[in-house]
């Protein structure tokens, strides 16, 4: 360090007071030229922490800027040269460290856990036997995803892709548009991740407290019971099941 010692303690306080605006170390060691390990040790002696800065990508502020002047996601990435993906990314407030994303509503994905995490709860790492589960036929098995990569690899339109699999154009476009990266469509991917999407974690409604079970409990009692339903129908015998099911669970809560 190029200072003379008289000038020493002068800069270590210079160094301390911008320490306390900008929070970093080695961004305030860069900006006044002092060694990066003779700044930790005055910051260490005098009890300061170094704080992490978050890292922002340097075209951000211009995609906010874009946006706010009325400018589409798509055009406002072009423009700024990021991927449209990274774009959706802002625009939703995901924020991504290492191998995670988590999004507004608080839900994270931790995709070498293989685990989602809802309302709270953790979901288990998705499995074989989730991921060659059979479904209903409105959701896309993995040999269609395999398709719809080849078939758009050969330069094929969304309209004969989908006329191919019998799938509307626009199941074929969502399928490309959220599954697709740098490195085109991603059908493996795309199934592990539509996988870990399909539980739900969280409480069916009616074992909820709230206006339907409230609802439920005051109207739809047992069949021929004061205010419940006078004639016995699938519903209403699924209802008085499950009502009976809370009871033995510990009745209803406090309305």
């Amino acid at each position: 360090m190029d200072v003379e010692r008289g000038d020493l303690a002068g800069l270590r306080e210079r160094f301390l007071a911008r320490l306390d605006v900008v929070g970093n170390v080695t961004v305030v060691a860069r900006e006044l030229g002092v060694n990066p390990n003779t700044a930790f040790g005055w910051a260490r002696k005098a009890g300061r922490i170094s704080m992490r800065l978050p890292r922002r990508h340097p075209g951000r502020e211009d995609y906010q800027r874009l946006r706010a002047a009325g400018a589409t996601g798509r055009a406002a990435a072009r423009q700024v040269g990021v991927n449209e993906r990274t774009a959706k990314d802002w625009d939703w407030g995901v924020k991504k460290t290492g191998t995670t994303r988590t999004y507004a509503d608080g839900s994270r994905i931790d995709y070498a856990a293989g685990t989602v995490t809802m309302c709270g709860v953790t979901t288990a790492p998705v499995g074989l036997t989730a991921l060659e589960k059979q479904l209903h036929p409105r959701f896309l098995t993995l040999a269609e995803r395999e398709r719809i990569r080849d078939l758009r690899a050969a330069g094929w339109s969304l309209r004969a892709i989908g006329r191919a699999l019998g799938r509307p154009a626009s199941t074929v476009k969502r399928e490309i548009d959220t599954n697709s990266g740098t490195e085109g469509n991603r059908p493996y991917a795309a199934h592990r991740a539509a996988a870990v999407r399909r539980p739900r974690p969280k409480d069916r409604k009616l074992l909820r407290a709230g206006q339907l079970r409230r609802f439920v409990r005051d109207r739809h009692g047992p069949a021929g019971s004061p205010g419940g339903p006078l004639l016995l129908c699938p519903l209403t015998m699924k209802l008085d099941g499950l009502l009976a099911k809370l009871d033995r669970s510990g009745g209803y809560p406090e309305r």
